[in-house]
Formats: C-alpha cells, structure tokens, sequence
C-alpha cells in the first residue's frame, strides 16, 4: 500500500497597500473573466444535449460514440481552442496578457 502526504504550507505575502490593490484588480479581472467562461461553456452543453445527434447517438456504445461525441463537440463549439477564442477579445479589453487567459 502507497501513502501519499500532502502538505500545504501557507505563509503571507509582505507586501504594501499599493501592490494589494493591484493584486486585487487583477483577481477580479480574472473571476470575471472566469464566470464569463463557465456561463459561455454551461449555454454550449446545454445547446449540445437539446440537439438531435446528442440524443440520437446517447443510444450508442463504443469507439465510434466517442468520435461521434467528439466532432458534436467540435461543431458547438466546445472544445479548448473555441474558449481561447472566446477569452481574446475579453484579455483585449481588460488590458491582460493573451497568454495569462
């Protein structure tokens, strides 16, 4: 039998009033940005399970489901590259780094 301990340890930041206010900005950049993707990616899953092809190929079992599941997902938009693309214009307009989102 294998034991894995995890340990945390959490220590505080020594910074200045100016340097939290800045951390604070940007963490609420970033759960904006966060909960826009999660009602973006709820709205496309919903779309997914009300379409035909979804329901049609739930019957299904085996490799060729998941490929079927595969190009749905594709086509509605819900793979990882379709959420980069949904995130740019935001990184644009709060003024973040493309890479960061």
């Amino acid at each position: 039998m294998i034991f894995i301990s995890i340990f945390v340890l959490t220590l505080p930041l020594k910074t200045e009033k100016f340097q939290e206010d800045i951390l604070d900005k940007n963490f609420e950049k970033f759960r904006k940005i966060y909960n826009a993707c999660i009602s973006e990616l709820h709205k496309r899953y919903n779309h997914i399970r009300e379409s035909k092809e979804y329901k049609n190929n739930c019957k299904y079992k085996g490799k060729d489901r998941n490929k079927i599941f595969n190009n749905i997902n594709k086509k509605y938009g819900l793979t990882e590259y379709s959420l980069h693309y949904f995130t740019k214009p935001m990184a644009k307009y709060f003024k973040i780094n493309a890479m960061m989102t």
